[in-house]
């Protein structure tokens, strides 16, 4: 038949009219995105960071100043510090030459004066024990006088003259050597009381009993002056007993004589012990005052050094911000 229309095959339908499919593999190819790596994602999300804020960098700053400040002021401080130790060092030894004089003054005044008490006792002991022994010659010469004695008699002439001519000016002498050993008394203890003013210096002082060696020697004197008395008595014939009269008197003289000596004799071995205790001590202080002085510098210089280290140690700091470090780093050998 003419109007007969074809009819397709299932093949053909199937083939012209079917739209290819997708498979999960072309879906997957070419839908799904590339996926970016952990690297590209921080690479391209990261930002770069943002200075600090204004304010806070202007406060660290003025923090950084402050403290440089401060170092300064100690520095400053350091400063002041080595100039007073630097005049303190100078006045250690400003002051020791005037103390070391000072001693030595003392020294020389005390050794001196006890030089002159010592010569002084010896000359006066030399004196006395040649008045005593004039004195036992009047005694020898009155008891051959015996009481009973003519007026004018020679021998009350030349007893006279002996007392005038040997034991007087003897006396005289005596008197004069005990009032210089006074002075010189006076001088060593003043001297001494000087001396114990130094720490930890103790010397005695002469007793005031060598001062009476003096006073001694006046009442000796004064029993001579009444013996010259008692001769141009007798030798007027208002006294009697010539004998009795002339040993009374001479008693008075020799015992006066007699303290004297026994003062002389204690007192001599003092003054030597008083020279010896007092060239001692003069060297154990002038010992102790160079031994200060040197402490004293040392120690001076030790807190020099150390004031300058400190002080180029804040300088650093003033410098560059920090300090320096103090880190001891090692190499190891291999």
């Amino acid at each position: 038949m003419s109007e007969d229309i074809p009819i397709e095959s299932s093949e053909d339908t199937s083939t012209s009219e079917v739209v290819p499919v997708k498979t999960p593999e072309d879906t997957s190819a070419s839908e799904v995105a590339p996926a970016k790596t952990l690297e590209d994602t921080s690479t391209s999300e990261v930002t770069p960071a943002k200075p600090p804020a204004k304010p806070a960098k202007t406060g660290n700053r003025w923090l950084d100043i402050t403290k440089r400040i401060l170092v300064g002021i100690v520095m400053v401080l350091t400063i002041v510090g080595l100039l007073l130790n630097i005049s303190a060092l100078v006045g250690v030894w400003a002051a020791y030459g005037p103390a070391r004089n000072s001693v030595i003054t003392v020294s020389n005044t005390l050794t001196q004066a006890l030089q002159v008490a010592d010569k002084g006792m010896t000359r006066a002991n030399g004196y006395v024990i040649q008045a005593r022994q004039t004195v036992t010659d009047v005694n020898n010469a009155a008891s051959l006088l015996g009481d009973n004695i003519k007026t004018n008699s020679p021998l009350i002439t030349a007893l006279s003259q002996r007392v005038n001519t040997k034991l007087a000016p003897l006396l005289g002498q005596a008197q004069s050597t005990a009032n210089t050993i006074h002075d010189a008394a006076l001088k060593v203890n003043g001297a001494l009381v000087a001396l114990n003013r130094f720490p930890g210096v103790t010397v005695p002082t002469l007793n005031d009993q060598i001062t009476t060696i003096s006073d001694r020697a006046q009442e000796a004197e004064s029993a001579v002056q009444d013996l010259r008395v008692s001769l141009a008595n007798i030798k007027a014939g208002l006294v009697t007993k010539a004998g009795t009269t002339v040993k009374q008197v001479t008693a008075r003289i020799d015992a006066p004589l007699a303290r004297i000596q026994s003062l002389i004799n204690t007192y001599k071995a003092k003054v030597a012990q008083a020279k010896d205790r007092v060239t001692s001590t003069m060297n154990t202080i002038l010992t102790w005052l160079l031994v200060t002085a040197i402490s004293l510098t040392i120690l001076s210089l030790i807190v020099t050094v150390a004031l300058l280290l400190f002080f180029l140690f804040c300088l650093q700091f003033v410098l560059h911000g920090r300090f320096p470090s103090l880190r001891v780093v090692v190499n190891k050998g291999s």
